[in-house]
């Protein structure tokens, strides 16, 4: 009995690991054996039959041979292998579940053995001469188990109708689909891949401006208006790809003097290679490497694109919080991305349907922020400001409404003329004297565009020489000269006819201090400027948050115009389908109406396109809904799939370059 007990507990253990070596990589682990509860094994099949081959099943099987065995080992072999010897033409699972039962016995009639005498058996030191036999025996006996093993995996596998192997065949499927749905996630992560929609097209901005680049820098990538069209038509070219075609079908260029940018669109799948051409191009021209320039330059795609040109429009970006002239040059800009060519314009716009309605939505953008937000309310320069403070202080200190004060400026230089331009925005017909050393500079300050575009009907020039003479006239004057001392002194001032506003917006001070002690005379410095910039800056500054969430709901709704884009290309390829099995079954039927005249021909003709039109018509407002871009991109996949389309562009610019476009339009 102690042999026994030696050869069945050894055996488990030995079975056990056999088992594991030899059958875990072939067979599936997560599966439950129906008779060994709590035991992880073989999955029940339908019938209610039981799978073998599960770790607790081989140890039953080797408790099983060594039982039989007694003493004898070619006996033990031979119950084993007719154990588990099949027929081919004999189901596994049936087989076995007549087997287990009987194997299960023998494995408890084994473990009572083990709990009653092991531990005397292994408590023995040195092992016996009788123990050193059996662990001997037990090894042929395990030999010849895995053996049997074998032979029963190799079986199994040759079993076409077997429902395990069905079963690891449903897994295999189960898990390449899994694998193929985290390969998809993993490369939309890295790439911005997303759902195959190869016809959705995304939008970016590459440049740089006063926030990251200084003024030597900017300069190197300056653009010249009239030459936008032409650059951006240069790029187009730049980033052609011989394989894949355009990689930025649409560019528009937006060149100042405190930024430089380039606002593109390219096909959703393939942006991040846009992006690259357009960095390599922008290091072709600016003469600079990628090392100079990439630190200088900011990139941003999709909504944050969108959300940067329309805060660039709003006047949230620009070195001024709110400043106007942004807008003009957003407007511009998508002037120039529409233009088409004719004797003026040499090169035609780039700018394409998705860049120019972006900037065109960035340009009500910039409008809505203005009149529903404080944005651009109050002065934040000091000419500006100057011209404030004269507009808020004329009817304390002078008893006039601004519109009728005489205003003189002394000095022509950029401050004179800034103040000019922020004066006539006012009142453009406001009398003014310019007083300046240079007659003639004088009058060149009052020629400048600008400054005749916003006003100046009444302002004349005068000489240096002249200056306390139109002075005394003067209800207001501004003085704005480069002297490094006061030109103006309380002594020049005595025995004034009327009120005079002193605004002295010069650094150093024009205006002597003992000026402010003079009867009839208002002075003010730069310092007080200041304080009105200040305060309007803090206004502004107020109103940012407000302009923002006009911003944002903007963003979403061009986002989801821009989303429906997408489908375009499909609709279109859909109704050149529709169109073609109309005109062939109405050719089909041509013959029965040979006795209509041309006028009904007509009709019936301009009948069948309007069914057409109509039956689709359900699907292009579908289309143009507000939802979210997964959904939209959904629709267009479906489509897509229903109809079998391949898409038709109406640009050529997004066609493969080896084949000419399939709709020129």
């Amino acid at each position: 009995m102690s042999r026994n007990l030696r050869t069945a507990s050894i055996l488990s253990l030995g079975a056990l690991g056999a088992s594991q070596a030899f059958l875990a990589p072939k067979l599936p682990r997560e599966v439950s054996h129906p008779g060994s509860p709590g035991v992880e094994g073989v999955k029940p099949s339908p019938s209610g039959s039981s799978h073998l081959l599960t770790p607790c099943a081989l140890v039953s099987l080797a408790l099983g041979a060594a039982a039989a065995g007694r003493g004898k080992r070619q006996k033990g072999l031979k119950a084993v292998s007719q154990a588990v010897a099949l027929q081919p033409d004999v189901d596994v699972e049936r087989s076995l579940s007549e087997f287990v039962p009987k194997i299960q016995a023998l494995k408890k009639k084994a473990e009572d053995l083990k709990k009653k005498d092991l531990k005397k058996l292994v408590a023995k030191e040195p092992p016996s001469p009788e123990l050193q036999g059996a662990c001997g025996e037990v090894d042929q006996l395990v030999s010849g188990v895995v053996s049997a093993i074998d032979g029963l995996r190799d079986h199994v596998s040759k079993l076409r109708d077997s429902e395990l192997r069905r079963e690891v065949y449903a897994m295999d499927r189960q898990a390449q689909d899994w694998v193929g749905k985290v390969e998809k996630e993993a490369v939309e992560s890295l790439t911005g891949y997303r759902d195959g929609v190869d016809t959705m097209m995304e939008v970016h901005v590459v440049g740089l401006s006063h926030h990251s680049a200084p003024v030597e820098v900017r300069e190197k990538l300056a653009v010249a208006q009239a030459d936008w069209n032409a650059y951006a038509q240069e790029l187009v070219e730049f980033a052609k790809d011989n394989q894949s075609g355009y990689l930025v079908p649409e560019v528009s260029v937006l060149s100042t003097c405190n930024r430089f940018e380039l606002y593109f669109a390219s096909p959703e799948m393939k942006k991040f290679d846009a992006v690259e051409a357009v960095h390599a191009f922008l290091s072709h021209k600016s003469g600079l490497s990628a090392e100079e320039l990439e630190p200088y330059l900011f990139s941003h795609t999709g909504e944050d694109a969108i959300q940067h040109l329309f805060e660039v429009s709003s006047g949230l970006d620009s070195l001024v919080l709110g400043e106007a002239q942004i807008l003009a040059q957003v407007k511009a800009c998508h002037e120039h991305a529409i233009q088409k060519i004719s004797e003026d314009v040499p090169v035609a716009g780039s700018g394409g349907k998705i860049v120019a309605k972006m900037l065109n939505a960035a340009i009500r953008m910039g409008k809505l922020v203005r009149s529903r937000t404080k944005i651009g309310k109050g002065s934040v320069s000091v000419s500006s400001a100057a011209v404030e403070l004269m507009m808020s202080r004329a009817m304390q200190d002078l008893r006039k409404p601004a519109n009728k004060l005489h205003v003189s400026i002394i000095g022509a230089g950029k401050m004179s003329r800034l103040l000019l331009l922020a004066l006539f925005s006012k009142h453009p017909d406001i009398k003014v004297t310019l007083v300046n050393r240079s007659v003639e500079k004088a009058q060149e300050v009052l020629d400048d565009d600008m400054v005749k575009n916003r006003g100046g009907a009444n302002a004349s020039v005068a000489p240096l020489d002249q200056m306390f003479d139109v002075m005394r006239q003067s209800d207001v004057t501004f003085t704005a000269t480069g002297s490094k001392v006061p030109i103006i002194h309380a002594k020049d001032l005595q025995e004034l006819e009327r009120n005079l506003m002193l605004v002295d917006i010069s650094v150093p001070l024009n205006v002597a201090g003992d000026c402010a002690e003079v009867e009839r005379v208002t002075s003010y410095s730069v310092d007080d400027l200041k304080k009105v910039v200040e305060a309007n800056a803090m206004k502004r500054q107020a109103e940012v948050k407000k302009a923002r969430r006009f911003i944002t709901e903007e963003v979403a709704k061009f986002k989801c115009w821009q989303a429906s884009q997408g489908a375009v290309p499909y609709l279109a390829a859909l109704q050149a389908m529709a169109e073609k099995i109309r005109r062939e079954e109405y050719a089909k039927m041509e013959h029965k109406l040979k006795g209509l005249q041309e006028k009904e021909k007509d009709a019936l003709d301009k009948l069948t396109r309007h069914l057409v039109d109509q039956l689709f018509r359900p699907l292009y407002y579908s289309m143009k809904e507000n939802e979210p871009i997964s959904e939209k991109r959904s629709k267009i996949m479906a489509l897509r799939e229903i109809f079998r389309l391949a898409p038709l562009y109406k640009r050529g610019l997004l066609t493969n370059p080896q084949e000419p476009a399939q709709l020129n339009a």
